[in-house]
């Protein structure tokens, strides 16, 4: 069963040349139990990005992967300790990029709860940001 939830994403980016921009957003979405884990899914409310839906996959405590679908389409998958190749795609075309995983915790309920992401976005084996994330969902 599908529970309508607010999610609070608060993202913090520092590129390679230490410059640093946080960005906070809030959310209507839903959320479900599934025999893995949890899903996460709801519309992006960017200017840019209307029209694209977001899927976020508890699959464990180590492993989490975000889909989009729509005007962007990406597949990041966001492994403790991994670096995995990872689709993203634009309305200027689509690349391809490595993600690594410095930590994922996974602190969610059937309430709801929190996912703390630290991982790292490179082209060409060259580190671009590196990105630390907190998701919180709260039923309502």
């Amino acid at each position: 069963m599908k529970n309508d939830v607010m999610i609070k994403f608060v993202t913090v980016q520092t590129t390679d040349d230490n410059e640093s921009d946080t960005l906070e957003i809030n959310s209507r979405g839903t959320y479900k139990k599934t025999d893995n884990g949890y899903i996460i899914e709801y519309d992006e409310i960017d200017e840019e990005m209307k029209g694209t839906k977001t899927t976020i996959e508890v699959e464990s405590p180590e492993c989490v992967t975000i889909t989009r679908s729509g005007s962007y389409n990406s597949r990041f998958i966001i492994e403790n300790g991994k670096r995995h190749s990872c689709h993203y795609e634009t309305p200027a075309g689509s690349l391809v990029m490595g993600v690594f995983a410095s930590k994922v915790l996974v602190g969610l309920d059937d309430n709801g709860g929190k996912v703390r992401l630290r991982y790292t976005i490179d082209f060409n084996s060259s580190m671009v940001a590196e990105n630390t994330v907190t998701l919180t969902v709260k039923k309502i």
